[in-house]
């Protein structure tokens, strides 16, 4: 059974080309009122790109027409075998079926006007059809006929509401220099080449496409030119993009983020989950999104991370994923590998959210990683002792991929507090390598792949709990406040040897403040 085209509404200025997945990578399909060539070595790939282009049009009630150099009845029953069958359509007069005369050729060089076999063309055709396709175009676009009739149809075809669909036959696999003037001509070239693993090439070539289009396709009897029945020979850019006004939104929240959804349904049509299965399976049934949009809080970072490996291999759509909480840089990293195009993180402003969205359709998703992930070294974290902290510091400074990190000293008073070290332990990120140690009164904290702004969250959530805990706000002054100072690597190199030669001294002490005070660094 062949594969059903995607049923373009004609508002958002597309028209399905026939081919499912040439129109997913187009991201709904081709210009409607364009003219297209479908360009290719000898083989009849051309004329059933053609005959389905033709068939969804006339399968939908459109009325389509076909000038043809060949028996249209033999035409006819070609549709049929190649799973696209016209001849419904021809005989409710859906379709119209022009033949070329035998001497057409002929007859426009001897004619003193041969420009006026548009005006005949332009008598034969109704004027509510919406698709023409012309086999061969080589009457019209090759030889002697080219120079006298060529440019004169691609006019008449381009001032026709109609789209159309030219087949032509070339030598090898690129457009000849003699040809190029199609490109600048035409709305598009549709490039079929067969490789050498019996499968089709489809590039649709414009000055405004460039490489964006191209797919892999099998062609197959009463199925056409369709997608491979063979995965391992699918090229990695045939994954949909889908529709630029479709968004998938994803939101792996405690809390409903109401106002990111109703914005994005504000300006999208969007389709709201809370389930990382719900999103695979939306994908996975051609939704045609444009855009994945995961909102993520930070513990339901891993849940991310797993969600984009999943649906990377299914989509072309780009992946965004935007947290109101600092990410770290690590975190970044992980996203990136497992799939996401982009990341947002630490206070969302919908106003660059939507530039970045926008974006991201503009340019599509990236390719899923070939072959298999490597698996970066995980780093064991956790509450250490102040020999065990020292050498994990000093080892992480001296490796490139681990030394973006910060260091902090946290105290609560002039003595250890019981509720700060559960609290610090606690919002580590232990599978990601953070470490804590006592050092005398206070206590030191690695937070590996860390910078700044992470810190302060940190930070700030730390001093949230420990105020709860000691049933004090954070507010009150005196030996209950937290203090803190920050040392963040490399800019701090010097300031976190100086802190590790101090556990060397016998361990750090808190400095004495005031009520009030804070440490140089304070976060």
């Amino acid at each position: 059974m062949a594969e059903q085209a995607l049923s373009t509404p004609a508002t958002d200025g597309t028209t399905s080309s026939g081919i499912v997945a040439l129109d997913e990578r187009l991201g709904g399909g081709l210009r409607a009122g364009g003219v297209y060539v479908a360009a290719g070595p000898p083989g009849p790939a051309k004329l059933v790109a053609a005959l389905h282009f033709l068939h969804e049009g006339v399968s939908r009630g459109r009325r389509g027409l076909l000038l043809t150099g060949a028996r249209i009845p033999d035409i006819l029953d070609l549709s049929a075998e190649w799973g696209a069958d016209l001849r419904p359509a021809f005989a409710d007069r859906t379709l119209d079926a022009i033949g070329f005369r035998e001497d057409f050729e002929m007859r426009v060089l001897r004619s003193a006007e041969p420009e006026d076999a548009m005006e005949e063309l332009t008598s034969l055709v109704a004027p509510d059809v919406e698709r023409i396709v012309v086999d061969p175009g080589s009457l019209l676009l090759q030889g002697r006929a080219r120079t006298l009739l060529g440019p004169a149809f691609l006019d008449w075809a381009r001032h026709h509401p109609a789209t159309t669909l030219v087949t032509l036959s070339i030598d090898g696999p690129e457009l000849p220099s003699s040809a190029e003037w199609l490109i600048q001509s035409t709305s598009g070239i549709l490039l079929l080449d067969q490789g050498e693993d019996g499968f089709y090439q489809v590039d649709l070539r414009h000055l405004r496409v460039g490489e964006a289009a191209k797919v892999t396709l099998q062609l197959a009897a009463g199925r056409g030119l369709a997608r491979p029945e063979a995965g391992p020979f699918r090229r990695r850019s045939d994954r949909a993009r889908g529709h630029a006004n479709r968004l998938l939104f994803l939101s792996l929240s405690d809390d409903r983020v109401t106002d990111l959804e109703a914005w994005a349904g504000g300006l999208f049509t969007t389709e709201v989950v809370h389930d990382p299965m719900e999103a695979v399976s939306s994908v996975q049934e051609g939704q045609g999104f444009g855009c994945i949009l995961v909102y993520a809080s930070r513990a339901r970072l891993p849940d991310t991370i797993r969600t984009c490996r999943a649906l990377r291999p299914l989509t072309g759509a780009p992946i965004l994923v935007v947290s109101d909480d600092p990410m770290r840089s690590s975190d970044r990293v992980d996203l990136l590998e497992a799939g996401a195009d982009d990341s947002l993180s630490g206070g969302v402003d919908v106003r660059e959210l939507d530039t970045r969205i926008r974006q991201a359709i503009e340019t599509g998703g990236k390719p899923a990683p070939k072959g298999e992930r490597k698996k970066r070294e995980r780093l064991a974290g956790g509450l250490v002792d102040g020999p065990a902290f020292e050498a994990a510091v000093r080892a992480r400074l001296e490796d490139p991929w681990k030394s973006v990190l910060t260091v902090v000293r946290v105290w609560q008073g002039a003595e250890q507090s019981e509720p700060l070290e559960r609290v610090l332990v606690e919002e580590l990120r232990s599978d990601q390598g953070d470490l804590v140690a006592t050092a005398g009164s206070a206590y030191l904290v690695l937070l590996q792949g860390a910078r700044r702004d992470a810190v302060h969250a940190f930070l700030d959530r730390v001093r949230r709990r420990t105020a709860a805990e000691v049933k004090a706000k954070v507010e009150v002054k005196g030996k209950k406040d937290l203090r803190s100072e920050i040392f963040s690597h490399p800019g701090d190199r010097q300031g976190i040897l100086d802190l590790m030669g101090s556990l060397d001294e016998g361990g750090a002490t808190a400095p004495e403040m005031g009520p009030g005070e804070t440490g140089g660094q304070e976060g």
